[in-house]
């Protein structure tokens, strides 16, 4: 495992898009029964709905205009959209325009069906076409998710993304007769089931920061220097910290649970780090929680130093020995390998 946290960290680092960009989406099994309910709407009108929202913020997108992006984008968009790019020294909202130039028209999708719930607040259309995610590689079969939420008594959109169906024959078949039954079985063509809850403003950051996680068989809700909002079910992913971290004092909090789409758990790791900025620096880990299959994962507060030794591992140079993280769960000692008889 922690091996596995210098690896995820130097894959990752400044691979993550800015808000706007759409990264590829991995469809789960159906979301467990004590959500809300999801509904059926009158398809044609749904499609009515969405088009129309849809194409005004995309045509507010490609024009720049801030004041038509904020009316018909929900007002948590905004302040996740905001607090991403100022969390990674960007400039909002000209960088946020910048990227999400390349927003496709639906003219090149076919309408599949929406779904709705949140008692009717919240929307989901899907949409199939072909679709070149990235400058290389061949145009695939994708699945385009719309997510819209009612506020304020109108409709806005909250976000979109894609997932590609050419490994998902069956699956494409059904969206293209349009079977409302497949948009059900994947949560990836699901709309949320609660209206998304607006974060706080985050501050710029003194310094870059990522939490890395990886949970099989286990849902986390996380805070970060009170500000920073996560939450991972059964995944593995790296979030941009909203505010970055700070030299010196910071806090971390999370409630661990079972997670509803899995109960194998052969380990779970979760990983602060401080993100390069100079040319040739690497990431440094400030903060971990690893555990292999036999720990027993436990919620906790807890608060950790980022020293300056700390930050002078990040470069290369330094012939230092390397400074620990803080270590939430004592890491086991490395079993010395085995000699040959």
């Amino acid at each position: 495992m922690r091996t596995f946290f210098f690896i995820l960290a130097m894959s990752f680092a400044g691979a993550f898009p800015l808000a706007g960009q759409q990264p590829t989406a991995v469809a789960k099994s159906a979301q467990p029964p004590q959500l809300a309910p999801l509904l059926t709407p009158d398809q044609e009108k749904a499609r009515e709905l969405v088009e129309t929202v849809y194409n005004t913020w995309r045509l507010s997108v490609q024009r720049g205009d801030e004041s038509g992006w904020r009316s018909c984008t929900t007002s948590s968009r905004q302040v996740k959209v905001r607090n991403l790019i100022i969390s990674e020294r960007g400039d909002f909202p000209r960088d946020f325009f910048r990227s999400a130039q390349g927003t496709p028209p639906l003219e090149n999708f076919r309408y599949a069906g929406a779904l709705g719930s949140a008692g009717g607040r919240t929307l989901a259309a899907t949409y199939v076409g072909k679709l070149q995610l990235g400058s290389k590689g061949a145009a695939h079969q994708n699945a385009f998710v719309i997510e819209l939420v009612q506020e304020g008594g109108r409709w806005k959109i909250d976000q979109t993304r894609f997932f590609d169906l050419s490994k998902l024959p069956a699956v494409q078949k059904r969206l293209g007769a349009r079977d409302i039954a497949v948009l059900r079985e994947q949560d990836g063509f699901h709309p949320y089931r609660a209206v998304p809850v607006t974060p706080p403003v985050c501050p710029k950051p003194e310094l870059i920061g990522k939490v890395f996680v990886d949970c099989p068989g286990r849902a986390i809700e996380m805070r970060i220097n009170g500000v920073s909002i996560h939450e991972f079910d059964n995944e593995r992913r790296a979030d941009t910290i909203s505010g970055g971290l700070r030299r010196g004092s910071n806090t971390i909090s999370y409630v661990i649970k079972d997670s509803a789409f899995s109960s194998e758990k052969p380990g779970m790791g979760i990983g602060l780090f401080v993100m390069p900025e100079e040319p040739g620096s690497q990431p440094v880990c400030v903060f971990d929680h690893i555990l292999d299959a036999d720990g027993q994962a436990r919620s906790g507060n807890f608060t950790f130093n980022i020293t300056p030794e700390l930050l002078a591992a990040m470069d290369p140079k330094n012939k230092a020995a390397s400074p620990q993280p803080f270590h939430a769960e004592p890491l086991k000692p490395r079993e010395a390998p085995k000699t040959k008889k």
